[in-house]
């Protein structure tokens, strides 16, 4: 678990990521494209895994570590919730949450206590967050009691290599790399949801070391190419999973 103090320079560096000068135009020009591409991959991928029933509109959908937007504004659901602990601070820029729509709930909340009520979502989305929270162990416990008994969650998150994740363990304390009090290799990844209870329905890379590394290694930011000098290059990873008592033939 990350200290108090970690965290909230984990926080610090998120809104300054979103609130920075020119965020907001950019969100205008490429949220709808970004966000609805990769709701379009979601709701494929739930359909190969035989999940079809969570793509027709009917479920019920929460993302934890929305962001000003999220993912799930762009995901059909009969009831959908986005909560994010710095829902307030992108409340205030008009041009970040200008793609709001009063169908999704917007909550302030923090994942290891989420404002939902137990067993109430059919699927439960956490985007390139949970490496960014305080108690890991306690928001799977959230996400798990959130879900219904036969629900599914979605998670993505930036792994490393084996080395990078021990390199990248020392500089994780730094400011460095504020944003990221806890780090990931695939196999790590696995075994923290078997560790919960969960079964791995399907997992799949979003990128690939190689590629994460090299375009680091060309980039023309100090920062990325000093992350591929030390091997900390960071790929994306998702993976569908369910509770063991839970599942059910999709």
């Amino acid at each position: 678990m990350a200290t108090q103090s970690r965290w909230e320079r984990a926080q610090q560096y998120e809104a300054a990521y979103w609130m920075g000068d020119g965020k907001a135009e950019e969100m205008q020009e490429s949220a709808p494209a970004w966000y609805g591409w990769r709701a379009e991959q979601l709701a494929l991928k739930l359909t190969e895994a035989g999940f079809g029933r969570l793509t027709t509109g009917q479920a019920r959908v929460l993302e934890v570590g929305s962001g000003p937007i999220g993912l799930v504004r762009y995901f059909a659901g009969r009831e959908r919730v986005a909560v994010d602990p710095l829902d307030r601070t992108y409340a205030s820029s008009p041009g970040l949450v200008s793609h709001r729509v009063p169908e999704i709930s917007y909550r302030e909340g923090r994942g290891e206590a989420l404002p939902c009520d137990t067993a109430a979502f059919d699927l439960v989305i956490i985007e390139n967050c949970i490496d960014h929270v305080r108690d890991m162990d306690q928001v799977m416990r959230e996400l798990t009691r959130v879900l219904a008994p036969d629900g599914v969650l979605y998670l993505t998150v930036n792994c490393r290599s084996a080395f990078g994740y021990y390199v990248h363990r020392l500089i994780s304390r730094t400011r460095i790399d504020a944003g990221h009090p806890h780090t990931f290799t695939p196999e790590r990844l696995t075994a923290m949801l078997e560790r919960h209870g969960y079964a791995v329905r399907t997992l799949w890379p979003l990128s690939t070391y190689e590629k994460a590394r090299a375009e680091d290694a060309t980039s023309p930011e100090r920062k990325a190419r000093l992350k591929a000098l030390l091997h900390v290059s960071e790929f994306a990873v998702a993976v569908l999973a369910q509770q063991v008592g839970g599942m059910r033939s999709p």
